[in-house]
């Protein structure tokens, strides 16, 4: 029998750490059985969707699928229980980064595999793949954005690409698409999930932005890892009997609503 629960954005995140929503053998999905589950983060105004076991959501736009990367070995660097999909490249607007599929791809340590991860705010990813991707984020919004000139500041330690925008600007300019490439499934992150508002900082009559993207060297952590950022409104389906992961762009107001959840 499905099971339903609803929280807001940010808590949606800490809720299914909390729960224990990895493929360990002692996690909450596990040990209740659940062939899979999904989950739609939406943004800050709004609350989210938790549904375990089969989504009967015929409405649904059909999901594009990514298989779940299994190693059979334990190594040093590769967490066996997160969900791993492979990445396999990136493109912003209609230019592909210039990059080998191997720098995606997890060494003989396991270092280099990509999570996908609720409880992570944004996205990080490997060191030459994010110069890659901040030098072509730079050059195609040139014109429209101004960077923060500020070689000191870095939001959380680990942002290093921010923007000055004016406060009396209601909406950001057009930016570029950028679309993470799975094998067999796309993730599009596009206009205000490009960037961040960085709540406190102005500089005069502007409000500091940044990317929301950034190095996972940074971090500390040798990953390419999808924050929960990038998953609002994105149904994100874990379908462990199947080992697949699914993707869907929808609106996660009107899905809890179709849902019967509320308003």
């Amino acid at each position: 029998m499905d099971m339903f629960s609803s929280s807001n954005s940010e808590e949606d995140a800490k809720t299914a750490g909390l729960m224990g929503m990895n493929r360990g053998s002692l996690s909450f999905v596990s040990q209740m059985g659940y062939p899979k589950f999904s989950y739609c983060i939406s943004d800050v105004d709004s609350t989210g969707v938790l549904l375990l076991g089969n989504a009967n959501v015929p409405w649904l736009n059909p999901l594009n699928y990514t298989p779940l990367v299994q190693i059979s070995v334990p190594l040093p660097y590769f967490d066996r229980v997160a969900y791993s999909i492979q990445l396999e490249g990136i493109r912003v607007g209609s230019k592909v980064l210039p990059l080998p599929k191997s720098v995606f791809e997890p060494d003989h340590t396991g270092a280099g595999q990509t999570m996908v991860d609720s409880g992570t705010q944004f996205t990080f990813l490997m060191g030459p793949v994010y110069t890659a991707l901040r030098t072509e984020f730079l050059e195609q919004t040139k014109r429209v954005l101004r960077v923060l000139d500020e070689p000191d500041f870095m939001f959380q330690g680990v942002m290093d690409l921010c923007y000055r925008v004016g406060l009396n600007q209601t909406t950001l300019p057009v930016l570029p698409l950028v679309s993470l490439m799975f094998r067999g499934a796309e993730m599009e992150v596009s206009g205000e999930r490009l960037l961040y508002r960085v709540p406190g900082e102005t500089r005069g009559r502007d409000g500091v932005y940044c990317f929301t993207f950034a190095n996972s060297d940074l971090l500390g952590q040798e990953a390419f890892v999808i924050g929960n950022h990038h998953q609002q409104n994105v149904w994100v389906e874990f379908d462990i009997e199947n080992l697949r992961v699914g993707f869907g762009a929808v609106r996660c107001d009107l899905a809890r609503q179709r849902l019967g959840m509320g308003h």
